[in-house]
Protein backbone atom coordinates (compact mmCIF):
# COMPACT_ATOMS: atom_id res chain seq x y z
CA UNK A 1 0.00 0.00 0.00
CA UNK A 2 2.88 2.50 0.69
CA UNK A 3 4.13 1.65 -2.71
CA UNK A 4 0.92 2.55 -4.54
CA UNK A 5 0.66 5.95 -2.02
CA UNK A 6 4.28 6.77 -3.05
CA UNK A 7 3.06 6.69 -6.90
CA UNK A 8 0.16 8.88 -6.12
CA UNK A 9 2.49 11.41 -4.53
CA UNK A 10 4.48 11.38 -7.66
CA UNK A 11 1.59 11.73 -9.87
CA UNK A 12 0.68 14.71 -7.47
CA UNK A 13 3.76 16.29 -7.63
CA UNK A 14 4.17 15.96 -11.64
CA UNK A 15 0.68 17.39 -11.90
CA UNK A 16 1.20 20.71 -9.72
CA UNK A 17 4.51 20.95 -11.33
CA UNK A 18 2.03 21.32 -14.36
CA UNK A 19 -0.04 23.63 -13.00
CA UNK A 20 2.25 26.08 -11.92
CA UNK A 21 4.35 25.82 -15.44
CA UNK A 22 0.76 26.68 -17.65
CA UNK A 23 0.11 29.68 -14.68
CA UNK A 24 3.48 31.15 -15.45
CA UNK A 25 3.44 30.03 -19.37
CA UNK A 26 0.14 31.92 -19.84
CA UNK A 27 1.29 35.18 -17.93
CA UNK A 28 4.44 35.73 -19.77
CA UNK A 29 3.80 33.95 -23.02
CA UNK A 30 3.97 36.97 -26.01
CA UNK A 31 1.07 36.94 -28.32
CA UNK A 32 3.46 38.02 -30.82
CA UNK A 33 5.26 34.61 -31.06
CA UNK A 34 2.70 32.87 -30.88
CA UNK A 35 0.34 34.79 -33.30
CA UNK A 36 2.39 33.78 -36.59
CA UNK A 37 2.74 29.97 -35.17
CA UNK A 38 -1.39 29.85 -35.28
CA UNK A 39 -1.63 31.59 -38.33
CA UNK A 40 0.57 29.02 -39.89
CA UNK A 41 -2.00 26.15 -39.05
CA UNK A 42 -0.40 25.41 -35.60
CA UNK A 43 -3.42 23.92 -33.18
CA UNK A 44 -1.93 24.28 -30.28
CA UNK A 45 -0.36 27.46 -31.13
CA UNK A 46 -4.16 28.33 -31.63
CA UNK A 47 -5.20 26.54 -28.25
CA UNK A 48 -2.64 29.05 -26.48
CA UNK A 49 -3.96 32.09 -27.65
CA UNK A 50 -7.44 30.82 -27.00
CA UNK A 51 -6.34 30.64 -23.24
CA UNK A 52 -4.54 33.40 -22.80
CA UNK A 53 -8.19 35.34 -23.84
CA UNK A 54 -9.42 33.89 -21.38
CA UNK A 55 -7.07 34.33 -18.81
CA UNK A 56 -9.03 34.75 -15.53
CA UNK A 57 -10.67 30.97 -16.24
CA UNK A 58 -7.58 30.29 -16.93
CA UNK A 59 -5.68 30.67 -14.25
CA UNK A 60 -8.63 30.27 -11.69
CA UNK A 61 -7.98 26.38 -13.03
CA UNK A 62 -4.58 26.42 -12.54
CA UNK A 63 -4.99 27.39 -9.23
CA UNK A 64 -7.23 25.19 -8.34
CA UNK A 65 -4.93 22.32 -9.75
CA UNK A 66 -2.02 23.92 -7.54
CA UNK A 67 -4.52 23.96 -4.35
CA UNK A 68 -6.28 20.15 -5.16
CA UNK A 69 -2.40 18.33 -6.19
CA UNK A 70 -0.92 20.33 -2.82
CA UNK A 71 -3.51 19.36 -0.49
CA UNK A 72 -3.40 16.05 -2.16
CA UNK A 73 0.70 15.36 -2.00
CA UNK A 74 0.55 16.55 1.66
CA UNK A 75 -2.13 13.64 2.82
CA UNK A 76 -0.87 11.05 1.07
CA UNK A 77 3.03 11.36 0.41
CA UNK A 78 3.85 12.54 4.16
CA UNK A 79 2.50 9.50 5.80
CA UNK A 80 3.83 7.10 2.82
CA UNK A 81 7.48 8.68 3.40
CA UNK A 82 7.55 8.24 7.27
CA UNK A 83 6.27 4.62 7.44
CA UNK A 84 9.52 3.82 4.62
CA UNK A 85 11.60 6.26 6.94
CA UNK A 86 10.69 4.05 10.26
CA UNK A 87 11.26 0.89 8.56
CA UNK A 88 14.85 2.14 7.57
CA UNK A 89 15.71 3.53 10.73
CA UNK A 90 13.93 0.12 12.88
CA UNK A 91 16.66 -2.04 10.17
CA UNK A 92 19.48 -0.52 11.98
CA UNK A 93 18.61 1.07 15.34
CA UNK A 94 15.36 0.20 18.11
CA UNK A 95 13.78 3.28 19.05
CA UNK A 96 10.73 4.25 21.42
CA UNK A 97 7.59 4.34 19.22
CA UNK A 98 7.19 8.11 20.28
CA UNK A 99 10.76 9.27 19.48
CA UNK A 100 10.66 7.05 16.19
CA UNK A 101 7.43 8.44 14.90
CA UNK A 102 8.69 12.30 15.64
CA UNK A 103 12.08 11.77 13.67
CA UNK A 104 10.07 9.92 10.31
CA UNK A 105 7.30 12.85 10.96
CA UNK A 106 9.54 15.39 11.02
CA UNK A 107 12.08 14.07 8.78
CA UNK A 108 9.37 12.83 5.86
CA UNK A 109 7.51 16.32 6.24
CA UNK A 110 10.86 18.17 5.23
CA UNK A 111 11.60 15.83 2.71
CA UNK A 112 8.08 16.54 0.85
CA UNK A 113 8.01 19.99 1.52
CA UNK A 114 11.43 20.12 -0.19
CA UNK A 115 10.08 18.02 -3.12
CA UNK A 116 6.70 20.18 -3.53
CA UNK A 117 9.04 23.67 -3.60
CA UNK A 118 12.00 22.64 -5.88
CA UNK A 119 10.47 19.85 -8.09
CA UNK A 120 6.75 21.08 -7.99
CA UNK A 121 7.26 25.02 -7.70
CA UNK A 122 10.66 26.25 -8.76
CA UNK A 123 11.49 24.31 -11.47
CA UNK A 124 8.37 24.57 -13.14
CA UNK A 125 8.59 27.88 -12.91
CA UNK A 126 11.90 28.95 -14.23
CA UNK A 127 11.28 25.99 -17.59
CA UNK A 128 7.77 27.96 -18.08
CA UNK A 129 9.55 31.85 -17.92
CA UNK A 130 12.68 30.15 -20.24
CA UNK A 131 10.10 29.15 -23.26
CA UNK A 132 7.12 30.34 -21.90
CA UNK A 133 5.36 30.30 -25.41
CA UNK A 134 6.55 26.34 -25.88
CA UNK A 135 5.23 25.55 -22.54
CA UNK A 136 1.77 27.39 -23.25
CA UNK A 137 1.79 25.57 -26.48
CA UNK A 138 1.89 21.94 -24.66
CA UNK A 139 0.10 22.97 -21.67
CA UNK A 140 -2.44 25.33 -22.37
CA UNK A 141 -4.91 22.69 -24.32
CA UNK A 142 -4.28 20.30 -21.17
CA UNK A 143 -5.34 23.17 -18.64
CA UNK A 144 -8.36 24.18 -20.86
CA UNK A 145 -9.91 20.63 -20.46
CA UNK A 146 -8.99 20.50 -16.70
CA UNK A 147 -10.79 23.94 -16.56
CA UNK A 148 -13.81 22.67 -18.44
CA UNK A 149 -14.07 20.02 -16.36
CA UNK A 150 -14.20 22.11 -13.45
CA UNK A 151 -16.13 24.47 -14.81
CA UNK A 152 -18.85 25.36 -12.40
CA UNK A 153 -16.45 24.92 -9.35
CA UNK A 154 -14.15 27.35 -11.40
CA UNK A 155 -16.96 29.42 -12.16
CA UNK A 156 -18.19 30.06 -8.38
CA UNK A 157 -14.29 31.28 -7.30
CA UNK A 158 -14.29 33.22 -10.25
CA UNK A 159 -17.68 35.44 -9.36
CA UNK A 160 -16.56 35.32 -5.64
CA UNK A 161 -13.20 37.18 -6.24
CA UNK A 162 -14.41 38.99 -8.76
CA UNK A 163 -16.93 40.29 -6.22
CA UNK A 164 -14.05 41.00 -3.90
CA UNK A 165 -11.98 42.75 -6.18
CA UNK A 166 -14.87 45.09 -7.44
CA UNK A 167 -15.08 45.92 -3.46
CA UNK A 168 -11.73 46.84 -3.36
CA UNK A 169 -12.66 49.65 -6.37
CA UNK A 170 -10.61 47.42 -9.48
CA UNK A 171 -12.68 45.99 -12.11
CA UNK A 172 -11.05 42.80 -12.77
CA UNK A 173 -9.87 41.88 -16.63
CA UNK A 174 -10.67 38.63 -18.71
CA UNK A 175 -7.50 39.16 -20.80
CA UNK A 176 -3.75 40.65 -20.06
CA UNK A 177 -3.19 44.27 -22.25
CA UNK A 178 -0.17 43.31 -24.51
CA UNK A 179 -0.01 46.63 -25.86
CA UNK A 180 2.29 49.37 -24.49
CA UNK A 181 2.55 52.95 -24.15
CA UNK A 182 5.34 55.30 -25.50
CA UNK A 183 6.97 55.98 -22.38
CA UNK A 184 7.05 52.45 -21.81
CA UNK A 185 8.70 51.50 -25.12
CA UNK A 186 10.94 54.74 -24.21
CA UNK A 187 12.18 53.12 -21.23
CA UNK A 188 12.67 49.79 -22.61
CA UNK A 189 14.82 51.48 -25.60
CA UNK A 190 16.98 53.27 -22.84
CA UNK A 191 17.39 49.94 -20.47
CA UNK A 192 18.60 48.20 -23.61
CA UNK A 193 21.02 50.93 -24.32
CA UNK A 194 22.07 51.03 -20.98
CA UNK A 195 22.95 47.28 -20.67
CA UNK A 196 24.56 47.65 -24.14
CA UNK A 197 22.10 45.79 -26.16
CA UNK A 198 21.46 49.26 -28.41
CA UNK A 199 24.52 51.34 -29.62
CA UNK A 200 24.37 55.17 -29.56
CA UNK A 201 22.96 55.84 -33.04
CA UNK A 202 20.30 53.01 -32.32
CA UNK A 203 18.88 54.31 -29.07
CA UNK A 204 18.95 57.83 -30.90
CA UNK A 205 16.44 56.83 -33.45
CA UNK A 206 14.62 54.23 -31.42
CA UNK A 207 13.96 57.37 -28.49
CA UNK A 208 13.19 59.78 -31.49
CA UNK A 209 10.85 57.67 -33.58
CA UNK A 210 8.49 57.18 -30.04
CA UNK A 211 8.89 60.91 -30.34
CA UNK A 212 6.80 61.40 -33.30
CA UNK A 213 3.67 61.21 -32.20
CA UNK A 214 3.69 63.58 -29.03
CA UNK A 215 5.84 66.39 -31.37
CA UNK A 216 3.57 68.78 -33.09
CA UNK A 217 4.30 69.81 -37.05
CA UNK A 218 5.08 73.43 -35.74
CA UNK A 219 8.34 72.65 -33.41
CA UNK A 220 9.97 71.62 -36.58
CA UNK A 221 8.27 73.72 -39.55
CA UNK A 222 9.88 76.62 -41.34
CA UNK A 223 8.20 79.78 -40.43
CA UNK A 224 6.11 81.74 -42.13
CA UNK A 225 8.68 84.46 -42.77
CA UNK A 226 11.31 82.33 -44.06
CA UNK A 227 9.20 80.36 -46.45
CA UNK A 228 10.47 80.47 -49.77
CA UNK A 229 7.60 81.15 -52.69
CA UNK A 230 6.45 82.82 -56.02
CA UNK A 231 3.61 84.62 -57.28
CA UNK A 232 1.24 82.82 -59.58
CA UNK A 233 1.86 85.48 -62.35
CA UNK A 234 5.70 84.67 -61.85
CA UNK A 235 7.30 83.18 -65.34
CA UNK A 236 9.19 80.01 -65.59
CA UNK A 237 12.56 81.99 -65.68
CA UNK A 238 12.07 83.69 -62.37
CA UNK A 239 11.24 80.60 -60.82
CA UNK A 240 14.06 78.65 -61.89
CA UNK A 241 16.13 82.50 -60.71
CA UNK A 242 14.41 81.71 -57.37
CA UNK A 243 15.14 77.95 -57.37
CA UNK A 244 18.95 78.47 -58.00
CA UNK A 245 19.42 81.23 -56.04
CA UNK A 246 17.93 78.94 -52.70
CA UNK A 247 18.81 75.63 -53.61
CA UNK A 248 14.98 74.08 -53.36
CA UNK A 249 13.88 71.86 -55.72
CA UNK A 250 10.13 72.39 -54.88
CA UNK A 251 9.08 76.19 -54.47
CA UNK A 252 5.16 77.59 -53.00
CA UNK A 253 3.10 79.36 -55.51
CA UNK A 254 0.88 81.58 -53.86
CA UNK A 255 -1.56 84.42 -55.22
CA UNK A 256 -0.47 87.64 -53.70
CA UNK A 257 0.03 86.25 -49.75
CA UNK A 258 0.86 83.11 -47.96
CA UNK A 259 -2.36 82.49 -46.73
CA UNK A 260 -3.09 82.56 -50.26
CA UNK A 261 -1.16 79.21 -51.51
CA UNK A 262 -2.18 77.62 -54.78
CA UNK A 263 0.36 74.87 -55.10
CA UNK A 264 3.81 74.18 -55.48
CA UNK A 265 6.33 73.67 -58.62
CA UNK A 266 8.72 70.98 -58.76
CA UNK A 267 12.06 71.51 -60.44
CA UNK A 268 11.99 68.60 -62.67
CA UNK A 269 8.80 69.54 -64.40
CA UNK A 270 10.66 72.74 -65.51
CA UNK A 271 13.11 70.56 -67.55
CA UNK A 272 11.27 70.86 -70.49
CA UNK A 273 10.53 74.79 -70.46
CA UNK A 274 12.88 76.65 -72.75
CA UNK A 275 13.59 79.27 -75.32
CA UNK A 276 10.40 81.60 -75.33
CA UNK A 277 8.48 79.54 -72.95
CA UNK A 278 10.37 79.59 -70.13
CA UNK A 279 9.42 83.72 -70.50
CA UNK A 280 5.23 82.46 -69.99
CA UNK A 281 3.59 82.48 -66.98
CA UNK A 282 3.82 79.19 -64.96
CA UNK A 283 1.11 77.18 -66.59
CA UNK A 284 -1.60 75.27 -64.46
CA UNK A 285 0.29 71.90 -65.64
CA UNK A 286 3.37 72.84 -63.79
CA UNK A 287 1.65 73.61 -60.51
CA UNK A 288 1.23 70.57 -58.26
CA UNK A 289 -1.19 70.56 -55.59
CA UNK A 290 0.02 71.09 -52.00
CA UNK A 291 -1.60 69.81 -48.85
CA UNK A 292 -2.14 71.76 -45.49
CA UNK A 293 -1.56 70.77 -42.28
CA UNK A 294 -2.77 71.87 -38.98
CA UNK A 295 -0.03 73.51 -37.00
CA UNK A 296 -0.72 71.13 -33.76
CA UNK A 297 -1.02 68.10 -35.59
CA UNK A 298 2.01 65.26 -34.50
CA UNK A 299 5.13 64.47 -36.70
CA UNK A 300 3.79 61.11 -36.93
CA UNK A 301 -0.16 62.34 -38.86
CA UNK A 302 2.58 64.67 -40.84
CA UNK A 303 4.11 61.62 -41.89
CA UNK A 304 1.15 59.96 -43.03
CA UNK A 305 -0.36 62.82 -45.34
CA UNK A 306 2.87 62.86 -46.83
CA UNK A 307 2.61 59.07 -47.80
CA UNK A 308 -1.42 59.83 -48.70
CA UNK A 309 -0.93 62.62 -50.70
CA UNK A 310 2.65 61.10 -52.10
CA UNK A 311 3.90 65.07 -51.20
CA UNK A 312 7.14 65.65 -49.58
CA UNK A 313 5.76 68.81 -48.32
CA UNK A 314 2.97 70.06 -46.73
CA UNK A 315 1.65 73.96 -45.88
CA UNK A 316 0.97 74.81 -42.25
CA UNK A 317 -1.78 76.44 -41.44
CA UNK A 318 -3.69 77.92 -37.57
CA UNK A 319 -7.22 77.55 -37.66
CA UNK A 320 -7.44 76.32 -41.45
CA UNK A 321 -7.10 79.65 -42.87
CA UNK A 322 -4.06 81.53 -41.86
CA UNK A 323 -0.85 79.92 -43.06
CA UNK A 324 2.26 79.49 -40.42
CA UNK A 325 4.56 77.79 -42.11
CA UNK A 326 5.96 75.06 -44.08
CA UNK A 327 7.11 71.35 -43.29
CA UNK A 328 9.02 69.23 -44.91
CA UNK A 329 9.73 65.26 -45.52
CA UNK A 330 13.47 66.28 -44.67
CA UNK A 331 12.22 68.30 -41.55
CA UNK A 332 10.71 65.44 -39.83
CA UNK A 333 13.90 62.84 -40.89
CA UNK A 334 16.03 65.13 -39.02
CA UNK A 335 13.90 64.44 -35.92
CA UNK A 336 14.92 60.79 -36.54
CA UNK A 337 18.73 60.93 -37.83
CA UNK A 338 19.61 64.37 -37.47
CA UNK A 339 20.62 67.27 -39.67
CA UNK A 340 20.65 65.85 -43.22
CA UNK A 341 22.65 68.10 -45.59
CA UNK A 342 22.86 68.21 -49.53
CA UNK A 343 25.30 70.36 -51.81
CA UNK A 344 23.39 73.49 -51.52
CA UNK A 345 23.72 73.78 -47.55
CA UNK A 346 26.03 75.19 -45.25
CA UNK A 347 27.23 73.02 -42.53
CA UNK A 348 26.05 74.86 -39.94
CA UNK A 349 22.28 75.29 -41.63
CA UNK A 350 19.99 74.48 -38.98
CA UNK A 351 16.91 73.76 -41.19
CA UNK A 352 15.53 75.16 -44.17
CA UNK A 353 12.75 76.94 -45.70
CA UNK A 354 11.81 74.52 -48.41
CA UNK A 355 12.46 71.06 -49.83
Amino acid sequence: MTGLYIAVAVVLLVANAGFVAVEFALIAARRSRLEPLAEAGNRRARMALAAMGDINRQLAGAQLGITMASLGLGFVAEPAVARLIERAVESFVHLPSGVLHTISFAVSLALVVYLHMVLGEMVPKNVALAGAERTAMWLAPVNRLYAIVFGPLIGLLNRLSAGLVRLCGVEPIDELSTTHTAQEFAAVVEHSAAEGFLDEFDRSLLSSALELAGRPVRSVMVPRDQIVAVEREATVAEVVEVMTASGHSRVLVQSGSPDRVVGFVHAKDLFDTTGAGAEQPLGEDLIRIVPTIEEETSLEGALVLMQGSRRHLAVVRQGGRRTVGLVTLEDVLEVLVGDLYDETDPMSSGGSAGP
